[in-house]
């Protein structure tokens, strides 16, 4: 095969703690080459370095069919970039512009290397490139924000690849999806390496397994490993990547058995949206009829596709949410409670959202936001900072990141304190939104096994909502799969997993396993 790229002793400092050191690859026609690691690799400052877009030029080599690219100019450079290579970033829906039409944001870099195109080549060529990414035509009048997460990453995709450009680079592609979207999207990015070669960054080994032809794994800014992806797999050289296909590994976590006392009961719940039509509230029905019994220290996986009604159940759950049905805490029906109960149960109820990042405010300090909660609940008192030395030792942090900002911190560690704040008041209950779902594996595993070390030794019961059913195999005690706000199965999770009833579920193993 034809060298496409190389790299030769590429060297690139971002800051006096943190450089790119003596990279070295080379890509190969219609190859699909992996670049993993954990975060703060710098997986992505890699690929960006490459095209050009950290502002100053790196040391060493980046060759292009044996053509220098550290010798083009700015206008070249222009010329070059989506033509020959194709970037495609990591977060698809900050990428898109929320102003422009899907259509109008496929065709810019097409018109900007093809400029005097007619209006029929270019309805032609969209519909082509929408419909080799798996979608119709009718998504080009679209804008980004009716579109799904799946739908976000094949636009972003077709953007790219419009041009027909040898090298695409894809920066996390599936990274936060579900398991049948990272399906979908990795055989798409598949399909495509039989016309581009492809770069594939992600720090989930497993997802790369069916599909890379090698693998290179990066390590403190250095490449430690480079193999083909059978070698890596079954003959890792290096320790550190053998940690990495150890963090693959559930089976270790095993949970402590629950009690017999009964902390949450639902009948017939359903969570509602209110949307307001004209002169009135229109109720909309998110989830329909969910049964379910929460004991005390019990960890209950809530499980399914993004859209299936995870988060908005556990909104409702927590009171976040409009809903309808009965809902028992602690023996006593939620509408028998007086207004200070309800103020007083706010405090035994835990969230942790999604996105650890967008729910710290960026203008406290760690210390700040984590006591916050004492505050509200009156419980400032003189032994507030052992109390908050007492919860960070309890994630795993030492007393310096009480005075550090959000922005600071990596996204496990936002994720330990985004814990830390739920904890701090001693909560019987702690809902859990996809937790996990945006962390390489490594720090997926380190959160599970403190959850996990929370739950034994406080006797917290956990709601755990994600789409990663590997997770909920290994810790869950019972387990609800929603599917259009519907209930698909329900019941004891070693059950479910071991005889699942619905072709649905069915499905999703099958996925999971593959």
């Amino acid at each position: 095969m034809a060298k496409l790229l190389e790299i030769r002793d590429f060297s690139f400092r971002v800051s006096e703690s943190f450089m790119l050191s003596d990279i070295a690859l080379t890509l190969d026609s219609r190859e699909v080459l992996a670049i993993v690691g954990e975060s703060g690799s710098g997986k992505s400052l890699l690929a960006q370095s490459i095209l050009g877009l950290c502002g100053r030029l790196p040391r060493g080599k980046v060759l292009f069919e044996k053509r220098d690219l550290g010798t083009l100019d700015s206008k070249t450079w222009c010329e070059f970039l989506g033509k020959h290579i194709a970037y495609i970033p990591q977060d698809p829906l900050s990428a898109l512009n929320p102003v422009q039409k899907i259509g109008t944001q496929i065709l810019e870099s097409y018109l900007l290397h093809n400029p005097k195109t007619s209006a029929t080549k270019r309805k032609q060529v969209l519909t082509e490139v929408l419909q080799s990414v798996g979608l119709d035509e009718s998504f080009a009048s679209r804008y980004p924000h009716t579109l799904s997460g799946g739908q976000r990453q094949r636009i972003l995709i077709a953007m790219s690849v419009i041009n027909r450009p040898k090298i695409l680079i894809c920066d996390e592609p599936t990274t936060a999806l579900d398991a049948m979207l990272q399906q979908q999207i990795l055989e798409l990015l598949r399909s495509l390496a039989r016309q581009s070669a492809v770069v594939l960054i992600t720090h989930d080994l497993g997802a790369v397994a069916h599909i890379a032809d090698r693998i290179a794994v990066m390590r403190y800014g250095r490449i430690i490993e480079s193999n083909k992806a059978s070698e890596i797999f079954h003959n890792p050289r290096e320790s550190y990547t053998k940690e990495l296909l150890d963090a693959l590994d559930f089976s270790t976590l095993v949970p402590k058995p629950y009690e017999s006392s009964e902390v949450l009961c639902m009948r017939d719940f359903s969570a509602v949206a209110i949307k307001r039509q004209f002169w009135r509230n229109k109720p909309l029905i998110i989830t329909h009829n969910v049964n379910l019994t929460l004991k005390k220290g019990e960890i209950l996986g809530i499980a399914g596709e993004s859209g299936s009604g995870k988060s908005s159940l556990g909104l409702a759950i927590m009171r976040l949410m409009a809903h309808k049905g009965e809902m028992t805490f602690f023996g006593k029906n939620i509408r028998d409670f007086t207004k200070e109960e309800n103020f007083r149960l706010c405090a035994r109820l835990g969230v942790i959202f999604q996105d650890p990042f967008a729910s710290l405010n960026p203008r406290m300090r760690v210390g700040e936001i984590i006591t916050e909660g004492l505050k509200y609940h009156q419980r400032h008192t003189q032994d507030t900072q052992n109390a908050l030395r007492r919860v960070l030792k309890g994630v795993g942090l030492d007393e310096s990141f009480a005075s550090r900002y959000p922005h600071t911190l990596s996204g496990g560690q936002r994720q330990r304190v985004a814990i830390a704040r739920a904890l701090i008041l001693e909560p019987s209950i702690l809902l859990l939104d996809e937790p996990t779902s945006a962390l390489d594996k490594s720090t997926q595993k380190q959160i599970l096994e403190l959850l996990l070390r929370l739950q034994r030794e406080l006797g917290v019961s956990l709601i755990f909502i994600t789409h990663d059913l590997e997770i909920l195999r290994f810790i869950s005690h019972s387990l609800i799969v929603l599917r259009d706000g519907y209930v698909e199965e329900s019941g004891v999770s070693t059950e479910v997993f071991g005889a699942p009833k619905s072709a649905y579920f069915r499905q999703l193993l099958a996925i999971h396993s593959y």
